[in-house]
């Protein structure tokens, strides 16, 4: 990421909310009681990771506001930072078989599911696991 757009985003919070992603689906659906039970959460925009000492971003489509910043600001500023970090070279697409298995680091990967065809099921299971101290979990 260029020094210029991290300097604009280091030492800042960034607040999430469920429903503020799901609003840009459909505003029927961020109004549901399941995805606007959960308050929004705040974190710091850049994280180390403290296994490896690499910095990440801390962004998703539930990024709704930045702590001191104007909200049209704020909003103009996640949209670059979205930009920047899903341009093609950045971006891997999965072709689904059955029994596949994806592993990824949480802390560092921006991740989205795409549509299906909803007539035909899914399954899926999903486990989120740290295995030491180090990895940056409270006890």
């Amino acid at each position: 990421m260029p020094e210029a757009l991290k300097s604009r985003i280091r030492g800042r919070t960034i607040w999430h909310r469920y429903a503020h992603s799901r609003a840009k689906i459909s505003k029927d659906l961020a109004s549901w009681d399941l995805l606007t039970k959960w308050p929004d959460k705040a974190h710091g925009a850049v994280w180390t990771n403290p296994v490896n000492g690499h910095e990440a971003l801390y962004i998703a489509s539930h990024a709704c506001r930045i702590d001191g910043m104007e909200d049209e600001a704020a909003q103009a500023l996640i949209a670059e930072l979205t930009d920047f970090c899903t341009q093609g070279h950045y971006i891997y697409s999965h072709s689904w078989t059955e029994g596949d298995v994806l592993i990824w680091d949480e802390r560092a990967t921006l991740h989205r599911g795409t549509p299906w065809p909803y007539d035909q099921p899914r399954a899926m299971s999903s486990i989120c696991s740290s295995v030491r101290p180090a990895d940056g979990l409270p006890k």
